[in-house]
């Protein structure tokens, strides 16, 4: 019994800091992808979220692979159609995120796209028929009006501007990203799920490397197409891209191995410390002060999320 306590202990102690790791290397990859909109633009800050993440993640895969000696899995039919539906809806949800820091602060932008998980609990009940309990009601209100604080952040808490704030280009914007991450979310679980490996870090280490693949190629050809400008900058600014995709990778990494040390639920909620983060990287890095509304507006919002996973 005394092994088992202690066991539990390190545990519980380890999937807490892997994830606060999750969440810090999460803030640093967003702070990098704003630093790199100037030089960029939307979508070549967009896609160095992708292709420097590439040899991160194979190295990832490769690497669990040969000190587990799990062999990798096989790809299906299945696999394949959900990871790409993931990989699309997760490009676009991160081309709107990057895009968003021009109508918002960077706190401000993050926390609009904390909305997906109050988005997905609402995708769940219309798929899957999965009703929301009285607590998830509450929290999806919540969020709601959190949202709108934020859209208010900069203007006068009128009822005419308050009307107004839900058709907003930001407001859009940001519903939008919540949307499309709560998407790829459920698709990336069922590609996980439709492999053949009952090792969850081999699944997970494997659907992360097909995917930013797939995403650096389908990006990369467009881009090519629509935007070779800002595909050629995306190669010459390697210092800074290079630690967006390492922090991508990283991030990634951490929140899969916090997932498969414990439960879902707490370990998202304890990720939500990135609110924090993201705060202090824009107080000291952006010179970015949040308005007392933004932080009230931030504060409801997490309360909101973890409100809905732990229900």
């Amino acid at each position: 019994m005394v092994g088992t306590g202690r066991e539990e202990t390190q545990v519980m102690g380890l999937w807490i800091w892997v994830t606060i790791g999750a969440a810090v290397s999460q803030t640093v990859r967003s702070a990098y992808q704003k630093k790199l909109k100037a030089p960029l633009g939307d979508l070549g800050a967009s896609y160095v979220r992708f292709s420097y993440a590439v040899p991160f993640a194979v190295i990832w895969m490769f690497a669990y692979a040969a000190w587990s000696g799990v062999p990798l899995p096989a790809l299906n039919l299945p696999f394949l159609i959900w990871v790409t539906l993931a990989g699309v809806t997760q490009i676009i949800f991160t081309v709107l995120l990057v895009t968003m820091f021009s109508h918002r602060s960077f706190a401000a932008g993050t926390a609009f796209s904390k909305t997906e998980v109050i988005q997905a609990a609402i995708f769940e009940a219309i798929i899957l028929g999965h009703v929301v309990n009285l607590q998830v009601g509450v929290a999806i209100i919540i969020g709601v009006v959190a949202v709108m604080l934020l859209s208010l952040a900069k203007a006068k808490l009128t009822v005419a501007n308050l009307a107004g704030a839900l058709f907003t280009r930001q407001t859009a914007i940001g519903l939008a990203s919540g949307a499309f991450l709560g998407f790829c979310t459920v698709a990336y679980r069922a590609a996980s799920d439709s492999l053949a490996s009952d090792d969850l870090l081999t699944r997970a280490s494997f659907t992360a490397a097909v995917s930013v693949v797939i995403q650096s190629v389908l990006m990369g050809v467009w881009m090519w197409r629509r935007a070779p400008d800002e595909l050629r900058r995306s190669f010459i600014h390697w210092r800074d891209s290079s630690i967006v995709g390492l922090s991508g990778a990283i991030s990634t990494a951490c929140w899969f191995t916090a997932f498969s040390l414990y439960a879902v639920a707490p370990v998202r909620a304890v990720g939500q410390i990135e609110l924090l983060f993201v705060l202090g990287i824009s107080f000291f890095f952006f010179r970015e002060k949040p308005s007392t509304t933004e932080l009230l507006a931030m504060a409801l919002l997490a309360l909101s999320i973890v409100m809905v996973l732990l229900a």
